[in-house]
Protein backbone atom coordinates (compact mmCIF):
# COMPACT_ATOMS: atom_id res chain seq x y z
CA UNK A 1 0.00 0.00 0.00
CA UNK A 2 1.53 3.41 -1.07
CA UNK A 3 2.33 5.64 2.19
CA UNK A 4 0.22 8.66 2.93
CA UNK A 5 1.74 11.78 3.97
CA UNK A 6 1.34 15.00 5.92
CA UNK A 7 3.11 18.52 6.08
CA UNK A 8 4.61 19.96 8.82
CA UNK A 9 3.70 23.76 9.45
CA UNK A 10 6.63 24.28 9.26
CA UNK A 11 6.85 23.84 5.93
CA UNK A 12 3.28 25.82 4.67
CA UNK A 13 4.17 28.73 6.57
CA UNK A 14 7.14 29.14 4.25
CA UNK A 15 4.81 28.48 1.31
CA UNK A 16 2.22 30.60 2.31
CA UNK A 17 4.73 33.67 2.77
CA UNK A 18 7.09 33.04 -0.34
CA UNK A 19 6.65 32.03 -4.04
CA UNK A 20 9.41 29.36 -4.72
CA UNK A 21 7.96 27.38 -1.76
CA UNK A 22 4.70 27.61 -2.28
CA UNK A 23 5.59 26.25 -5.86
CA UNK A 24 7.83 23.41 -4.53
CA UNK A 25 5.00 22.56 -2.17
CA UNK A 26 2.05 22.17 -5.40
CA UNK A 27 4.69 20.17 -7.59
CA UNK A 28 4.65 17.91 -4.62
CA UNK A 29 1.08 17.98 -4.68
CA UNK A 30 0.79 17.29 -7.77
CA UNK A 31 2.93 14.21 -8.17
CA UNK A 32 1.07 12.65 -4.21
CA UNK A 33 -2.39 14.16 -5.20
CA UNK A 34 -4.38 12.28 -2.74
CA UNK A 35 -1.83 10.60 -0.53
CA UNK A 36 -2.26 14.21 1.61
CA UNK A 37 -3.76 14.41 4.78
CA UNK A 38 -4.06 17.79 7.00
CA UNK A 39 -3.24 17.13 10.24
CA UNK A 40 -5.42 18.71 12.89
CA UNK A 41 -2.43 20.35 14.71
CA UNK A 42 -1.09 21.80 11.88
CA UNK A 43 -4.57 23.28 10.76
CA UNK A 44 -4.44 25.05 14.54
CA UNK A 45 -1.03 25.61 14.29
CA UNK A 46 -1.73 27.44 10.64
CA UNK A 47 -5.09 29.39 12.05
CA UNK A 48 -3.34 30.45 14.83
CA UNK A 49 -1.11 32.06 13.04
CA UNK A 50 -2.97 33.88 10.79
CA UNK A 51 -3.05 37.47 11.74
CA UNK A 52 -4.57 39.26 9.03
CA UNK A 53 -7.92 39.01 7.20
CA UNK A 54 -5.44 38.25 4.03
CA UNK A 55 -3.63 35.29 6.06
CA UNK A 56 -7.36 34.14 7.11
CA UNK A 57 -8.15 33.90 3.53
CA UNK A 58 -4.93 31.94 2.54
CA UNK A 59 -5.24 29.47 5.49
CA UNK A 60 -8.92 29.31 4.89
CA UNK A 61 -8.08 28.34 1.38
CA UNK A 62 -5.24 25.51 1.84
CA UNK A 63 -7.58 23.84 4.88
CA UNK A 64 -10.63 23.87 2.79
CA UNK A 65 -10.21 21.08 0.27
CA UNK A 66 -8.80 18.49 2.57
CA UNK A 67 -11.89 19.23 4.68
CA UNK A 68 -14.25 19.08 2.01
CA UNK A 69 -12.92 15.60 0.89
CA UNK A 70 -12.46 14.48 4.80
CA UNK A 71 -8.76 14.31 4.51
CA UNK A 72 -8.04 15.20 7.53
CA UNK A 73 -6.17 12.94 10.79
CA UNK A 74 -6.40 13.92 14.58
CA UNK A 75 -4.99 13.54 17.66
CA UNK A 76 -6.92 10.46 20.01
CA UNK A 77 -6.51 10.22 23.39
CA UNK A 78 -4.44 7.41 23.10
CA UNK A 79 -2.21 9.53 20.84
CA UNK A 80 -2.12 12.22 23.94
CA UNK A 81 -1.41 9.92 26.12
CA UNK A 82 1.46 8.12 23.90
CA UNK A 83 3.15 12.06 23.47
CA UNK A 84 3.26 12.44 27.08
CA UNK A 85 5.06 9.30 27.34
CA UNK A 86 7.19 10.47 24.51
CA UNK A 87 8.19 14.04 26.38
CA UNK A 88 8.79 12.01 29.83
CA UNK A 89 11.61 9.96 28.11
CA UNK A 90 12.60 13.22 26.08
CA UNK A 91 13.18 14.74 29.58
CA UNK A 92 14.61 11.57 30.79
CA UNK A 93 16.86 10.28 28.17
CA UNK A 94 17.97 13.20 26.12
CA UNK A 95 18.20 16.10 29.00
CA UNK A 96 15.30 18.27 27.82
CA UNK A 97 14.33 20.40 29.66
CA UNK A 98 10.52 21.28 29.25
CA UNK A 99 10.31 24.43 31.03
CA UNK A 100 13.09 25.63 28.20
CA UNK A 101 12.25 23.75 25.29
CA UNK A 102 10.61 25.89 22.63
CA UNK A 103 6.82 25.52 22.62
CA UNK A 104 6.23 23.91 19.12
CA UNK A 105 8.26 20.75 20.97
CA UNK A 106 4.69 19.54 22.53
CA UNK A 107 3.47 20.38 19.67
CA UNK A 108 5.48 18.17 17.48
CA UNK A 109 5.58 15.44 19.75
CA UNK A 110 1.74 15.15 20.07
CA UNK A 111 2.41 15.39 16.19
CA UNK A 112 4.35 12.56 15.69
CA UNK A 113 2.46 10.21 17.83
CA UNK A 114 -1.00 10.88 15.77
CA UNK A 115 1.07 10.02 12.33
CA UNK A 116 2.24 6.92 13.78
CA UNK A 117 -1.36 6.25 15.25
CA UNK A 118 -2.62 7.02 11.51
CA UNK A 119 0.51 5.57 9.63
CA UNK A 120 0.92 8.75 8.15
CA UNK A 121 4.73 9.68 7.12
CA UNK A 122 5.53 13.30 8.33
CA UNK A 123 7.22 15.67 6.00
CA UNK A 124 9.07 18.02 7.74
CA UNK A 125 12.62 20.38 7.85
CA UNK A 126 12.62 20.13 11.27
CA UNK A 127 15.01 17.18 11.20
CA UNK A 128 16.62 17.88 14.68
CA UNK A 129 13.85 17.47 17.37
CA UNK A 130 12.11 14.69 15.24
CA UNK A 131 15.16 12.56 15.31
CA UNK A 132 14.93 12.71 19.22
CA UNK A 133 11.29 12.05 18.88
CA UNK A 134 11.23 8.74 16.57
CA UNK A 135 14.30 7.44 19.09
CA UNK A 136 11.31 7.08 21.57
CA UNK A 137 8.48 6.72 19.36
CA UNK A 138 8.74 3.56 17.80
CA UNK A 139 6.87 3.13 14.13
CA UNK A 140 7.03 7.10 13.59
CA UNK A 141 8.21 8.02 9.72
CA UNK A 142 9.19 11.39 8.48
CA UNK A 143 10.88 12.50 5.84
CA UNK A 144 12.48 15.43 3.96
CA UNK A 145 10.58 17.56 1.77
CA UNK A 146 9.81 17.24 -1.39
CA UNK A 147 9.67 13.56 -2.70
CA UNK A 148 9.12 13.93 -5.98
CA UNK A 149 10.75 11.27 -8.40
CA UNK A 150 8.69 8.43 -9.72
CA UNK A 151 10.83 6.23 -7.10
CA UNK A 152 10.72 8.65 -3.84
CA UNK A 153 6.51 8.14 -3.33
CA UNK A 154 6.27 4.82 -2.46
Amino acid sequence: MPDVYTIDSSLYIPALRNADELAALKQFLRVARRRVVMAGLVAMELRAGASTAHHVDAVDALLAPYALRERVIAASYAAHVEAGRVLAALVARERVVLAQAPRSLTADVLLAATCREHNVVLITGNHRDFTAIQRHLRGFRFIAPWPTGPRALR
